[in-house]
């Protein structure tokens, strides 16, 4: 399980509780590597984030598990400093992840 604090072992947490469970954890790791590595070693399994394990579907020596209520879907934020004036790049990059989240929105609506 990741450290206390991070926002994975919050989500796995949060997950647990929903369900009336309470996880026996057994090691704690301060990075998704380390857990990674860990599972690599035989030593259990964990909750991670896809985007974790690389491009590949079935990452080289891992199996990702089908569970029902997953994938977890986690929002996330841009955050700058305020009355900063973004970089050319910067503002390339938000624009083309807005346009990329919203196609990613729309498809994930057309297959309801």
């Amino acid at each position: 399980m990741r450290e206390p604090g991070s926002g994975t072992r919050l989500v796995a947490e949060q997950i647990f509780a929903a369900h009336g469970l309470s996880p026996r954890t057994r090691m704690e790791l301060s990075t998704n590597e380390c857990v990674k590595e860990a599972i690599l070693a035989g030593l259990g399994v964990s909750i991670l984030s896809r985007h974790t394990l690389g491009l590949e579907a079935e990452p080289p020596g891992l199996a990702v598990l089908d569970v029902e209520g997953f994938p977890v879907e986690r929002h996330w934020h841009f955050v700058y400093p305020v009355g900063k004036q973004l970089s050319v790049v910067a503002q390339a990059f938000m624009e083309f992840t807005r346009n990329a989240a919203g196609t990613l929105a729309a498809g994930s609506q057309n297959q309801l």
